[in-house]
């Protein structure tokens, strides 16, 4: 089973153009909790700034897959500056992420080293500079196969070796997170997820606490709680949602809705439904 591609189906995985063009300054991204970022640099060299880590300096074409913690600046040091083509994604409808995927740092691969998604970087320069009908939909499609790519080229380099994205690939957690994503209400246990692993109980609480930094049945809620979140938003009544999620009661799934949201399911998906998506905010600054 394809364990990635069903994660990334469930939790709808959505990329964005955000911005495209030149930028002759700093480029500032104010942006929502839970949104990661890929940035094209087309042409051109740039600074990757923080206020309390060392600068790192860019100097070819290259693609940045930033973490949604990322809280680096870029900014153009040569005259001329530099042509961005920058894309947001966010997993799920609640925009939600109760689960750490394991991309810790902004991660720079020069185009030079990506021969596979040399051809896709072409086409989706080439969409961007025709107007074609559908382009932003074009555009969005080539940024989510552009992650997809990334992720697997982090994974095989060891740039990323904890978190739900290596989970997924490993053959031993893959096969118990996939059906724990699969069928949330089933009655889970360590013992049950261990066996879907093929290791002994001990073993496979050790593996899990290791590369997820959480128990086995802490993410077995997490995943639960995303779910349930997903159904609200949908309209969903709260029983029905905790019966698919697990929960015995209603009580019982709005206590633990409580624990882990801050706010009762109804009050939440009442104030969600309220207030307006929270807005990526894009400012350019001439230095």
């Amino acid at each position: 089973m394809d364990v990635l591609s069903e994660f990334f189906d469930r939790t709808s995985l959505q990329g964005r153009l955000l911005f495209a063009g030149p930028v002759d300054g700093t480029l500032v991204l104010d942006k929502p909790p839970g949104m990661a970022f890929i940035h094209v640099i087309e042409r051109g060299a740039l600074d990757m700034v923080h206020a309390d880590k060392p600068r790192i300096a860019i100097s070819e074409p290259s693609v940045l897959f930033c973490p949604s913690t990322c809280c680096y600046k870029l900014r153009a040091h040569q005259p001329g500056g530099v042509d961005l083509i920058c894309a947001s994604f966010q997993f799920g409808r609640s925009g939600q992420q109760p689960f750490p995927l394991g991309l810790l740092e902004t991660l720079v691969f020069p185009l030079s080293a990506l021969e596979q998604l040399g051809p896709v970087i072409g086409s989706l320069v080439n969409e961007f500079r025709t107007p074609a009908p559908g382009r932003n939909k074009a555009l969005n499609l080539l940024f989510e196969y552009v992650f997809v790519l990334l992720v697997r080229r982090a994974v095989s380099e060891g740039r990323i070796t904890s978190g739900l994205l290596y989970a997924l690939q490993d053959s031993q957690l893959g096969p118990a997170l996939i059906c724990i994503h699969q069928e949330p209400q089933e009655a889970w246990s360590v013992e049950r997820l261990a066996e879907l692993a093929k290791m002994s109980r001990t073993k496979f609480a050790a593996l899990f606490a290791e590369v997820m930094s959480m128990t086995p049945m802490a993410y077995v809620t997490a995943w639960r709680m995303k779910v349930a979140q997903d159904l609200l938003l949908e309209g969903m009544p709260i029983k029905v949602v905790a019966d698919a999620v697990g929960y015995a009661s209603q009580a019982s799934f709005s206590r633990t809705f409580v624990q882990h949201v801050g706010q009762p399911p109804g009050e939440w998906s009442r104030a969600e439904g309220e207030d307006p998506p929270a807005k990526l905010q894009v400012q350019i600054y001439s230095d």
